[in-house]
């Protein structure tokens, strides 16, 4: 069965197009529609033509989160699918990062460090909350957040950090390696 699969893949990314696809989806899972027609350089209508076809024969797999499209190469859990459509977000990795290193923040904290608009923190920290990422709890008239299944997202950001080209990803599983 898996000799089966394993030539019907290789047929299917004989095409060059569709290989170069298929190719930054493995380098970068949860990539987002325009992200990875970006990074392939062809035209949208193409695309879609080839991320169909890549679909209908079972390598890759999409999911649409709000109004983004995300691409994923089939094999990843729930979970890392998740986590990482979400890393894919700059303010969300900065604000998943930073409590990573601190352990928990107030939406004083998150402010100042995106230095964007309380309202947008507000956002950006209840968009967390919803898809199970963070909670929060209140100490005193204080209201903190903490990351809820932080040893599995150190996993998947360890796991994937090639397919991040951030400075505070590489920092962050430099000194969590060592």
């Amino acid at each position: 069965m898996k000799f089966a699969h394993t030539a019907k893949k290789k047929e299917v990314l004989m095409l060059d197009i569709r290989k170069r696809i298929y190719l930054a989806i493995e380098k970068f899972p949860g990539i987002h529609f325009r992200e990875l027609q970006r990074k392939v350089g062809i035209a949208s209508g193409n695309i879609e033509y080839h991320l169909d076809y890549l679909r209908k024969a079972d390598l890759i797999k999409a999911e649409k989160i709000n109004t983004n499209k995300r691409f994923y190469l089939l094999g990843l859990n729930d979970y890392e699918r998740k986590i990482l459509g979400i890393l894919r977000q700059k303010n969300f990795r900065k604000i998943i990062l930073k409590i990573l290193y601190e352990k928990q923040v107030t939406h004083k904290t998150v402010v100042d460090y995106l230095q964007i608009s309380p309202s947008s923190v507000t956002w950006y920290l209840n968009q967390l909350i919803d898809r199970g990422i963070l909670e929060a709890y209140k100490k005193g008239r204080e209201k903190f957040y903490q990351l809820k299944e932080q040893d599995e997202l150190i996993k998947v950001i360890i796991a994937y950090k090639e397919s991040f080209v951030d400075k505070l990803v590489d920092k962050f599983v430099e000194a969590w390696e060592q």
